[in-house]
């Protein structure tokens, strides 16, 4: 009769004591808060680094929390959470990072859910047969969702777990000693996720701050009870703290090398850059380009523009650890503006009709890319380089001056003319009239006088090869035939020229006949004679 009083009792009654008592603010709440703070400054952090391809271990602990047919919120708990005993979660990871932001890992936690088996509001956890430990094993995945020093992150889960478990009656519920029956080797399987914040402290370690919620099947071996109060699944969580530890050694970078082009390269075109640190570098290495017009790349491998000509030092920097390891190493280069055909678009003489004591400068306009080469040909046999070049006729006469330039595109040429004539004295220039020469009374012989006239006037002639002169002949007033007399007085002179060596050609003969009227100072002698004019 005791037994049957204590312990009989409907389900309806059971299930209608079970409001919630002393609603209090679950950690899932806190965290959820906390995580809001923590996402505010996450923008200013500097990128980090954790670790690459390196084991880890990740020790925890923290606080079990458990939802299901005898605790059904996910918000709150009964105010005995706390009351008999502590709802720890103990237990540890090992796993391998595959890269900063990625990982598996290989789990196991152990955790006292101590509402597992609290079957209603009266129920005395504390009375034995009330089992509410659990264990589980879980293949973890690990994404953080950023390289900042505080970094958030989710995690998926598939887990195996068991525990002894406390069956559901209504003896045991009603707190009956020994009427609680205890099931041993139970087992669950299941998945689940959860979220978290990464804390880094240094290269290799790191805190954190999660949790996690596991979905379990089936129903009973979770939680002992099996009418589905709740849901088909039950669900078993913790909320953690712990830390993380990268177990491979850190090794510095300590050398780089790059692998840059050889050949001169033209604007506009793509290069590609190479370069690697010391094989036993820890991961993750950090490696950042500076190409010497401004710009910058990171990678390994980099591929840049330059946009203008000239030779560049492009440097690599390499890093890991947050920069305890660097090393920088850094290659020449050069680049050019696109090959463009050479131009002559004209030729230049300082002087176009120069003498042979006149220094010539030649120069030409050239459009296209950098020529390479000038060379003249100033038609003489002689030759010149550069862009410009002077030059001086030896000799007199018409030449063809070419100019070959050459570039990146080939050759052109284009030539030019110049008349060179005999170098003149500045007398040349100067001379207007000459000596004339006197003859006897209808005579047409040169007198020794007038030999000497005309001697002065020989010598002009010799020095100036570029003038030319007009003989006029004179006969006076009284003379017998005077147009035939003035003309061989004419002769006589040329004569005299010609045999002393200037060229007939540059004499020209003007007989003048009979001059008209008389000389008050010398009479009629003054018409006798010979006039060598002057003619350019």
């Amino acid at each position: 009769m005791y037994a049957s009083r204590d312990y009989t009792t409907t389900r309806d009654t059971y299930q209608s004591s079970t409001t919630m008592k002393h609603p209090l603010l679950s950690v899932t709440g806190i965290l959820f808060a906390l995580s809001v703070l923590l996402l505010a400054p996450l923008s200013a952090d500097a990128q980090v680094e954790r670790g690459d391809k390196t084991l880890y271990i990740r020790p925890h602990v923290g606080i079990s929390w458990y939802l299901g047919d005898n605790e059904k919120s996910p918000f709150n708990f009964d105010g005995d959470l706390f009351q008999d005993d502590f709802p720890f979660n103990v237990g540890g990871e090992i796993g391998w990072r595959f890269s900063p932001r990625y990982s598996l890992g290989l789990a196991y936690s152990y955790g006292n859910f101590t509402q597992i088996s609290d079957f209603e509001a009266n129920t005395d956890v504390s009375l034995d047969g009330h089992e509410s430990t659990r264990w589980s094993v879980s293949l973890v995945g690990r994404q953080l969702l950023s390289d900042k020093k505080i970094a958030p992150y989710w995690f998926g889960m598939i887990s195996v777990g068991g525990g002894d478990v406390t069956t559901f009656s209504e003896a045991c519920a009603a707190n009956v000693i020994g009427a609680c029956e205890v099931e041993t080797g139970l087992l669950t399987g299941g998945v689940g996720a959860g979220f978290g914040f990464d804390f880094m402290l240094n290269t290799s370690t790191s805190f954190f701050v999660q949790t996690s919620l596991d979905a379990r099947l089936p129903d009973d071996h979770v939680d002992g009870r099996d009418y589905n109060a709740f849901t088909d699944i039950e669900f078993l969580g913790a909320h953690t703290v712990g830390l993380q530890a990268n177990l491979t050694r850190f090794r510095p970078v300590k050398s780089v090398s790059v692998i840059c082009p050889t050949d001169e390269f033209n604007t506009g075109v793509p290069m590609t850059f190479t370069g690697s640190a010391n094989e036993n570098a820890t991961q993750p290495v950090n490696y950042r380009w500076s190409f010497g017009d401004g710009s910058s790349a990171h990678g390994p491998t980099a591929t840049h523009t330059f946009n203008r000509a000239g030779d560049f030092t492009v440097s690599l920097t390499a890093t890991n650890g947050n920069s305890k390891g660097s090393a920088s190493a850094e290659c020449p280069v050069t680049v050019t503006e696109p090959c463009e055909e050479a131009q002559i678009t004209g030729m230049r003489a300082s002087n176009m009709n120069p003498d042979t004591e006149t220094d010539v400068r030649f120069s030409s306009t050239v459009r296209g890319s950098e020529a390479t080469s000038y060379r003249w040909d100033f038609g003489d046999g002689t030759k010149g380089t550069g862009a410009m070049a002077t030059h001086r006729y030896a000799r007199a006469g018409t030449y063809t001056v070419t100019l070959e330039v050459t570039n990146c595109a080939g050759t052109v040429t284009r030539t030019m003319t110049i008349t060179v004539n005999p170098f003149e004295a500045a007398i040349c220039r100067e001379v207007t009239e000459m000596n004339p020469a006197f003859f006897a009374h209808n005579s047409s012989d040169l007198s020794a006088d007038a030999r000497a006239a005309l001697r002065e006037n020989l010598e002009i002639l010799l020095e100036c090869p570029n003038l030319n002169a007009r003989l006029e002949g004179w006969a006076a007033p009284g003379e017998r035939r005077a147009q035939q007399l003035s003309e061989d007085r004419a002769r006589a002179a040329e004569q005299f020229y010609v045999d002393n060596g200037v060229a007939a050609s540059r004499l020209v003969l003007q007989p003048m006949g009979r001059a008209a009227g008389t000389s008050k100072k010398e009479g009629a002698g003054q018409h006798r004679r010979v006039d060598t004019i002057p003619l350019r």
